[in-house]
């Protein structure tokens, strides 16, 4: 059956055509594209179906080229700290939690920020005792790189006084050395490891949350890292499969595979680019340094607020060699975190060391350059592409000045100057580091500022227009998995995945952007988010 949508504004970012009124849609694909008029001339019969869009507005369906689905999912099931603005607000919350937990239960959230506290304290050992003397807690930051616990959590752990740090993390001390309920980067684990794990069932019902949010706020496409929270390859391949193929919930996925998880995955048989429309395969996710805030990520200078540190190397140049070798001879790119320039130096050494001849390699973030690492960038061609989140800038500034040194900042959280290097950019939220809604991602990307603020922006200069924002969630997030045949812009001939608005963004005010809403998602023309 053919399926008009008439009486919109289509954006389609296709330069060829950029403007239209009517899309026809047939077997999942768009058919054509064009006036009301000649649409339904050329598709109009008895068995077409139309839907009047009555001016609304409508764009390619719009991309998240780097999140993590499931966890989105978990938080909107925990305890969430992103709207608390005070360890005052974050000590209550833990517990009116802890009061209706079983006892002994953890206590587990997710989302704190001192940043967004007005004098930055961290609630201490002393004081998360206190708001859960029966339970031991375990609390994820925003950035997911640092976290806290209580001297239960510790005790549930295994971890004491005299535990030694391992290389790849380490647990908050004070001068006198002892613990103050801080815990860094991959010291993480045994906590991890001791709180009870969530069944098969547990884990689907929450990516089944995390999925039915990105329909609902008009993602189509999505570029998601899943294996740690889902307990590996074969369940988080089961259990997309099971709700987006077996549930027609039809989001596309596409996943990265976590590195610890690649002798499982090479055993599957599969490799990158396998799968179908709906889910496939990526490239080998690993992570070369930490976050900004908690001063994990690897600087080669060091930090003006922390003189003592240059951050944290999470792999080390040969370890990284070695998977990104084991990736390439399986055919697989590699896709790394990095936010530090320290970081991006171990990163761009190995992927010029292992080309993947029919991939590109992915660099997440790219937050802090030094200017020769873009010229170094731009050598990769065709081969390599960043995968940008502009809410960053309003998350992470002004407190990010103090810890970055000033002759960096003209490449720092520098997305116009990388687009205009000619650099395969997309755009992502890393939710549910930060909010899922690709809006917000595009608002912060044009206006450089939170949505309660009204100055210039941070960093003014590199401000986006509102095109090259949507180019970021359209067209470029199909770069990294080299599907711009099929998605990103609305063209004949490719999947018929369309985001609508009720407000026309394009010619807006910027902040008019945060007044809009998405009320509807079509994917494969089918309507799978109405409002």
């Amino acid at each position: 059956m053919t399926t008009i949508f008439t009486n919109a504004r289509v954006y389609t970012m296709d330069s060829t055509q950029p403007r239209a009124e009517a899309i026809a849609v047939r077997e999942g694909r768009i058919l054509a594209v064009g006036s009301n008029a000649d649409i339904r001339l050329q598709f109009a019969s008895a068995d077409a179906q139309v839907i009047d869009l009555d001016g609304a507005t409508v764009l390619p369906g719009l991309i998240d080229n780097h999140l993590h689905v499931s966890n989105h999912g978990l938080k909107l099931s925990q305890l969430d700290f992103s709207n608390v603005t005070s360890a005052e607000d974050m000590l209550r919350l833990i517990r009116e939690w802890a009061a209706r937990a079983q006892q002994d239960e953890w206590v587990v959230g997710i989302g704190w920020n001192e940043n967004n506290f007005a004098d930055r304290h961290i609630p201490t050992l002393a004081e998360l005792d206190e708001a859960a003397p029966h339970h031991p807690i375990f609390l994820t930051r925003i950035c997911n790189h640092a976290f806290l616990t209580n001297t239960k959590g510790f005790g549930r752990a295994g971890v004491h006084s005299n535990s030694s740090d391992p290389s790849d993390g380490a647990y908050g001390r004070d001068e006198a050395g002892h613990f103050t309920g801080m815990i860094f980067e991959n010291a993480y684990r045994p906590f991890r490891a001791a709180i009870p794990k969530m069944s098969y069932d547990e884990l689907k019902s929450a990516l089944r949350l995390g999925v039915q949010d990105a329909l609902r706020h008009g993602l189509t496409s999505v570029h998601t890292e899943d294996l740690r929270y889902l307990g590996g390859w074969a369940n988080t391949w089961n259990m997309y499969r099971e709700l987006i193929v077996g549930e027609d919930l039809r989001l596309r996925a596409n996943h990265l595979v976590y590195y610890e998880f690649l002798d499982e995955f090479i055993e599957s048989g599969m490799t990158t680019g396998d799968g179908d429309e709906w889910v496939n395969v990526g490239a080998v996710k690993m992570f070369a340094d930490g976050a900004m805030g908690g001063r994990t990520a690897l600087m080669s200078f060091p930090y003006p607020d922390a003189p003592h540190t240059h951050g944290t190397a999470i792999l080390s140049q040969d370890e990284m060699n070695d998977i990104a070798r084991r990736a390439a001879a399986h055919g697989m790119p590699i896709a790394v975190h990095a936010i530090g320039d320290g970081a991006t130096d171990i990163v761009l050494n190995a992927m010029e060391q292992n080309p993947v001849a029919t991939h590109r390699h992915r660099l997440i973030h790219a937050q802090v350059l030094r200017p020769e690492q873009i010229e170094r960038m731009k050598k990769f061609g065709d081969s390599l592409a960043l995968d940008l989140q502009p809410r960053f800038v309003p998350s992470d500034f002004p407190w990010v000045k103090e810890r970055i040194a000033e002759h960096y900042w003209p490449t720092s959280y520098a997305w116009k100057t990388l687009l205009e290097a000619g650099l395969l950019c997309g755009g992502g939220s890393d939710a549910p580091i930060e909010p899922i809604e690709p809006l917000l991602g595009i608002h912060a990307a044009v206006t450089r500022r939170k949505p309660n603020e009204t100055h210039e922006g941070y960093g003014p200069e590199q401000k986006l227009s509102i095109e090259q924002a949507l180019h970021l969630f359209t067209i470029g997030g199909t770069y990294a998995t080299r599907e711009e045949d099929v998605k990103g812009t609305i063209t004949a001939g490719k999947f018929a995945d369309l985001t609508i608005l009720d407000g026309d963004i394009m010619t807006s005010e910027p902040d008019a952007i945060l007044e809009t809403n998405v009320i509807r998602t079509v994917i494969g023309g089918k309507t799978v988010f109405e409002n």
